[in-house]
């Protein structure tokens, strides 16, 4: 069987030759049939005599019918049929055509009825420059509506499985070129059902009949050709609501208004079925109907949402109460030890009227901004993200909900019998809404057993990625990494392993647009790595795929000589494995592959061509030789400057390009408030081990954000070196630095030969040591978070599924030597800034322990004790005008009163130890200080001593005293970084913002009581 590629050619090789035998007429029979299957089903065929004016231009025109208006939405020739006039144009004429369309406009345009479209097909191919300036001039010369289908389009259309025949009819395609795709039709049971109900002696008004009704009138709804019949389905469904049977007529009510609502996008006629349901389920005890009132109110607030109906937001409301009124009475009354199933199934109703929005708090979008409820359907069937409100705009009632999910859950052991999914799959939905209550994974997890003791591990890991797709359209990237890692878990078989592999891809994915590119890069390639090695060889098409989104990772992290190989790569395993090969277009990830290699080339080639040898050693020629077209193409429009090049690669890239180049290489990400930048040297083993490591500290930090580790806002220079650490030297050493954290770190080399549960004990070691010592919570706090991650599996985070060196170490040590040996001159003098993703920025929140409460009052403390300690000096500094203006200079940069006063104060205390021989000093001078009044003391203080500089100086440890001391704040560092900590008090312990109203220090005198209290008049 050939391909669609491959009939593709050959069609438009027939198209081509219809010109050369002048069979003009039989390609306007081809056009007629496209266009009546593809652009409107209400057209005709617009031909006559020369005498009586000839066919004007148009080979084909619409003509009018009312239809698609009175039935939206409908499929079969009304779904297709067009209420704009239309014109169909056809030539075999060959090159040029630009004036043949032209001619064709005029003449269609100039004579017979206004038309608003017209659309030109040719036998040969038209460039795409051409057919944007035939549409602008069709445009400006009559304002209608061009569009062009050339000799390619025409013949991808024509291998399409219901429009093949017309190339076997009109060009004679032989069967053997027909590629495997045959038209859709009706299924025989609906026929069958639908001639049944056409030829009956009576109605046949059963439940049995309403099943079959019910089946028929569903996929007329779903099936876009069948929507023709749904005006017939609705009159059947009508039958049994006007029958008096009372339990078939509810049935009947709520598949008519489900069939109108998305069969024609209203609610006409239909909410009095509605209301019908809802109020025969609130004297009901029946279970099903209650579920079905459920279902159907939410339904009815679905359509308030897009303008549909007449129901108003409060009555949603008042009905959604009086449901959950009548579903509490039945719960109470039935007792679990005697109709357990029946128990669970009320509280599943419950918790899922619960999950109702509050519709009157609910702001409506404008109308036409939703999918309607036909499209969501399609969608949700499909498994695509549907648009909707955003659950931050949906109130629900969570606390009641996760009550009735508790006690159901609970009663499952029970209740063995209950259908957990549709509970479970409404959890999924909304699970963005609950995790902020602390019963959201006990409820979660009993739900997944629940579904794994039915159906396996491989449906806990399907709802594992349901949750994380909601939680990605909630924006929540790290809650949806938490779900995915156990989805991999999950799917870990043989017979899931390709779910594994896809969740592999997503969670590079979600580092990736992160900004943790090495932990996005080291999924990539473990997808990558196992797809290479599966005994399956169905999943080998994975391999190019995996290893184009390495590259990206690769190229984004500006390790651009690696990327490039990995280009190479790439493409090789494409042309081994992947289906079509040739076929670039169907192959989405070839796009990206050729852009960022194209790139790489491109930079160089403009802006370091000493590079521009060396990459292509680096290149597999194949590939290289595939990219001269493109990058022939490319060059005239590659002309930015150097300048414009790296403000467009700082604002898109995590490292500046090449930093892969040079003896020693660099690596640089941000997150949580922490600017990291990593050295070694570029050779084989160290860079992999140093990519081992930054990897690492990427999931680390990614799953430690959640639970806020408290990062002081601070620079780490780390140097990563392999080898083993002399006897008394740790793994992990810092050396003295007070504006920046500087850290060298010791990595084994790897070595197949090494146990990987060794290696993976030391990184794990590594990386904990160093976050420790970064972080602002006591170290016990600190390591009880660290405790949490591993409990939550941060261990096979790590690994994720073999040891980084192994499924990393792609590229040769030819390829590192080249590198290394290779020199560039520098990009900019400045050190690059990497991007800090949104969901891994420094919280601003509160900070742990914080209470402004507690911190006024110490505030207020200051304000009242202080001045008493300085009574003689503050006087004498405010009479001083250089004291005073530096004061002022101190105040102008954000001081406040009472941080002026806590460094006065600690330079006042020096100064009174410096007076006291070391023999004299109490051991207890501090508090002693602190209750002593200034005029006790017979030597004045120089007020020389209180300088700006001396005071910022003082500044610096007075604000870890304020960080300790007040909030259990403190550091594992021996050289703590003040700048730092004042950075982490001021953006959330209140530290630049806290204040009480008091005398103004630098304006008023203190009160007599020697107080800045009371407060001045």
């Amino acid at each position: 069987m050939a391909t669609s590629t491959e009939t593709e050619r050959y069609i438009q090789f027939l198209l081509v030759h219809l010109a050369g035998r002048n069979e003009h007429h039989v390609f306007e029979q081809i056009v007629f049939q496209i266009a009546l299957r593809r652009l409107s089903s209400n057209i005709v065929p617009a031909t006559g005599p020369v005498s009586a004016g000839g066919d004007q231009g148009r080979d084909a025109e619409s003509y009018y019918t009312s239809l698609p208006h009175e039935l939206p939405g409908a499929g079969g020739f009304i779904g297709r049929a067009t209420t704009e006039p239309l014109v169909v144009a056809a030539s075999v004429q060959k090159q040029p055509l630009d004036g043949k369309v032209r001619e064709d406009l005029k003449s269609i345009c100039s004579r017979g009825e206004p038309v608003a479209r017209v659309a030109f097909f040719a036998a040969h191919e038209i460039p795409v420059a051409a057919r944007h300036r035939l549409q602008e001039h069709a445009r400006d010369a009559y304002n209608v509506s061009l569009d062009i289908f050339d000799g390619q389009a025409v013949a991808q259309l024509l291998t399409q499985g219901d429009l093949v025949w017309i190339a076997q009819r009109h060009l004679d395609l032989p069967s053997a070129t027909i590629p495997d795709a045959p038209a859709n039709e009706q299924p025989d049971w609906y026929r069958a059902t639908l001639t049944a109900l056409r030829e009956r002696p009576g109605k046949r008004l059963t439940p049995g009949a309403l099943s079959e009704v019910r089946d028929g009138l569903r996929h007329a709804v779903l099936d876009g050709e069948a929507r023709v019949d749904l005006p017939e389905w609705l009159g059947y469904i009508g039958e049994f609501v006007e029958d008096e049977d009372d339990d078939l007529a509810l049935r009947a009510r709520y598949e008519r208004a489900w069939a109108v609502l998305r069969g024609k996008n209203t609610l006409d006629g239909v909410e009095p079925d509605i209301q019908a349901v809802i109020d025969a389920a609130l004297s009901s005890e029946r279970v099903s109907l209650l579920d079905d009132a459920n279902q159907l109110l939410l339904t009815w607030g679905g359509s308030w949402l897009r303008h549909l109906g007449t129901v108003s937001a409060e009555e949603l409301r008042d009905l959604a109460l009086r449901l959950r009124e009548r579903t509490d009475t039945l719960i109470e009354s039935t007792d679990a030890a005697v109709y357990p199933v029946r128990k669970a199934s009320l509280l599943d109703v419950a918790a899922r009227l619960c999950l109702q929005p509050r519709w009157p708090e609910v702001t409506r979008p404008a109308a036409g901004a939703l999918p309607t409820a036909l499209e969501t359907a399609r969608l949700w069937l499909a498994g695509e993200i549907v648009p909707e409100i955003s659950l931050e705009s949906r109130p629900l009632d969570v606390t009641d909900a996760m009550d009735y999910l508790e006690q159901l859950i609970d009663l499952l052991p029970q209740a063995r019998a209950f259908p957990v999914g549709g509970v479970s799959e409404t959890f999924q939905l909304v699970a963005p809404a609950l995790t902020a209550d602390p019963r959201y994974e006990k409820i979660r997890d009993a739900l997944d057993t629940a579904q794994a003791d039915i159906a396996g591990d491989s449906s806990v890991a399907a709802r594992c990625r349901d949750r994380a797709t909601a939680f990605l359209r909630a924006g929540r990237a790290l809650d949806a990494l938490h779900e995915l890692h156990e989805a991999k878990i999950n799917w870990w078989h043989g017979d899931t392993l390709r779910g594994a592999l896809l969740t592999l891809r997503m969670i590079g994915k979600i580092y990736g647009d992160l900004n943790l590119q090495q932990a996005a890069r080291q999924y990539a390639l473990a997808a990558a790595a196992v797809a290479a090695s599966s005994s399956d060889a169905e999943h080998e098409d994975m391999l190019p795929a995996a290893l184009t989104e390495a590259m990206n990772y690769t190229y984004a992290a500006g390790h651009w000589g690696d990327a490039l190989a990995l280009a190479g790569l790439a493409f090789m395993t494409h042309h081994l494995y992947a289906e079509a090969p040739d076929d670039y277009p169907s192959h989405s990830y070839i796009q990206q592959l050729d852009f960022h290699a194209g790139m790489v080339l491109l930079s160089a080639e403009r802006f370091r061509p000493s590079l521009s040898g060396v990459l292509t050693q680096l290149m597999d020629p194949n590939y290289l030789s595939d990219l001269d077209e493109l990058l022939t193409e490319l060059r005239p429009s590659f002309t930015h400057t150097e300048q414009q090049f790296i403000q467009n690669t700082e604002e898109q890239l995590n490292g500046r390009p090449f930093s892969d180049v040079g003896p020693q290489r660099e690596l640089n990400f941000a997150a949580l408030g922490i600017t990291w930048r990593i050295r070694y040297d570029n050779t084989h083993t160290t860079v992999l081990a140093a990519e081992r490591l930054t990897a690492a500290l990427q999931i680390a930090l990614a799953e430690l954000a959640p639970h806020d580790p408290l990062f002081l806002p601070q620079d780490i220079h780390l140097r990563v070196i392999t080898g083993a650490p002399f006897a008394s030297t740790e793994r992990v050493t810092f050396k003295p630095n007070n504006r920046a954290v500087d850290c060298t770190v010791i990595l084994s080399p790897y070595s197949a030969s090494a146990a990987p549960e060794t290696l993976q004990r030391e990184l794990s070691a590594a990386v904990v040591y160093l976050l420790a010592h970064l972080s602002a919570r006591p170290t016990q706090a600190f390591m009880s978070l660290v405790k949490k991650t591993f409990a939550q599996g941060l261990t096979h985070k790590l690994l994720s599924v073999r040891p980084y060196d192994e499924v990393a170490g792609l590229l040769t040590e030819a390829h590192y030597d080249t590198l290394r040996q290779t020199t560039m001159p520098p990009w900019a003098d400045m050190e690059f800034q990497p991007p800090t993703a949104p969901a891994l920025a420094q919280p601003t929140t509160p900070g742990p322990g914080y209470d402004r409460a507690r911190a006024l009052d110490m505030i207020r403390d200051n304000y009242a004790e202080l001045p008493h300690l300085l009574s003689e000096t503050l006087p004498r500094l405010l009479a001083d005008p250089a004291a005073l203006a530096g004061l002022r200079d101190l105040r102008e940069e954000g001081w406040l009163d009472w941080h002026i006063l806590m460094a006065l104060a600690n330079i006042a205390i020096n100064l009174r130890l410096e007076q006291l021989s070391p023999d004299s000093i109490p051991p207890d001078l501090p508090a002693r200080f602190l209750q002593t009044p200034e005029s006790d003391y017979t030597a004045p203080l120089p007020l020389d001593a209180f300088t700006p500089a001396n005071l910022r100086a003082q500044m610096e440890l007075t604000v870890l005293a304020v960080g300790q001391r007040r909030w259990k704040l403190g550091t594992a560092m021996k050289t703590p970084n003040p700048a730092a900590f004042k950075h982490l008090l001021s953006a959330r312990y209140g530290y630049s913002t806290d204040d009480v109203p008091h005398r103004d220090l630098l304006g008023d005198t203190p009160h007599e009581n020697g107080t800045l209290f009371p407060l001045a008049t």
